[in-house]
């Protein structure tokens, strides 16, 4: 049986109520052929030929293993066009994975989630066009028009894209900081280019409670295939799909997608004393390149979710 988890972020948590889940991923991962498979598309997707020349073995061999690992949702492959036939690419789908030795019950008394519409912002700021916004089932037909942004039909919005400005989201308080672990942000985006440009570099900037925690260079406005979850309506001419980012604040500073990328603790966000969580994500200006943002939302990109904000919490 396949088992195709409906993923929200890069990182996976199972606990013991998951037994048939975790029992393709522990058989996928039990060979150094499967391991070195990941280790290679960890940068970027690679064909079934590709893998089999790096790893010198038969494309059948690599073909089968690739199957397994598809098959426990360690992997997606796509099917594109080639010069003889049609390529089987193959994308790493998550970063992590974690096994909680506890029951669902036990592990989920540790966090707290809150998922935000892409439309659910509470303010925008300095949005220039190119900008707009849409629906997973229309479009709102007020491309590049800013007041598109303080409009009520935004909050209908799948997926949000702009130049320049900033969104800015209200999640709920997490009342009392002294049991909180860390706290996550996770979304999906990419740069703002005219229709698409991979190479279109954006830093794109996430303050929470004011305090700005980091930026993230993301390197181009994806497109040359389909976002998985774009609705069919959807030009192929416009930006498809971006990278999931977590951002993570913790007592020992801020990382972005695991790796550290600022000093901003859970103290220096004051999170005991605000009446919401404030999250703004932003485009810095820069001289190098006009940079931009698209916002993917569930109807939209590759990743089925809106903005998440994650609490981990300690226990005892």
């Amino acid at each position: 049986m396949i088992f195709l988890p409906n993923f929200s972020s890069k990182n996976l948590e199972l606990t013991l109520d998951n037994i048939e889940q975790i029992q393709p991923i522990a058989h996928a991962l039990s060979t150094t052929l499967r391991l070195k498979i990941l280790q290679l598309i960890q940068g970027r997707g690679m064909s079934v030929n590709e893998l089999a020349r790096a790893l010198d073995v038969p494309p059948s061999t690599v073909a089968l293993n690739v199957q397994v690992l598809e098959n426990a949702g360690l992997i997606r492959c796509d099917t594109q066009p080639g010069v003889r036939g049609k390529l089987k690419i193959c994308d790493r789908r998550l970063d992590k994975i974690a096994i909680r030795l506890q029951s669902r019950h036990q592990a989920e008394a540790e966090q707290l989630v809150y998922e935000m519409p892409i439309g659910g912002f509470s303010f925008a700021g300095g949005v220039r066009p190119t900008c707009g916004m849409a629906a997973h089932d229309h479009s709102f037909n007020m491309d590049d028009s800013p007041a598109a942004f303080f409009h009520p039909h935004r909050f209908q919005a799948g997926i949000l894209w702009m130049r320049e400005g900033f969104v800015e989201y209200a999640f709920p308080p997490v009342g009392s900081a002294e049991n909180l672990e860390s706290i996550e942000f996770s979304f999906e985006a990419c740069s703002e280019a005219p229709c698409y440009r991979n190479d279109w570099p954006s830093d794109i900037y996430v303050c929470v409670n004011g305090v700005q925690i980091g930026v993230w260079h993301c390197p181009g406005d994806f497109g040359g295939r389909r976002g998985r979850n774009n609705p069919d309506w959807w030009s192929d001419s416009n930006s498809q799909f971006g990278r999931l980012v977590v951002w993570r604040v913790s007592a020992h500073g801020t990382q972005l997608d695991g790796q550290p990328v600022s000093r901003i603790s859970l103290n220096d966000l004051k999170l005991a004393e605000s009446d919401c969580v404030s999250l703004r994500i932003g485009v810095l200006k820069s001289d190098d390149y006009a940079g931009g943002i698209n916002l993917f939302g569930k109807g939209f990109g590759d990743y089925p979710q809106d903005i998440l904000m994650r609490c981990i919490l300690r226990m005892g």
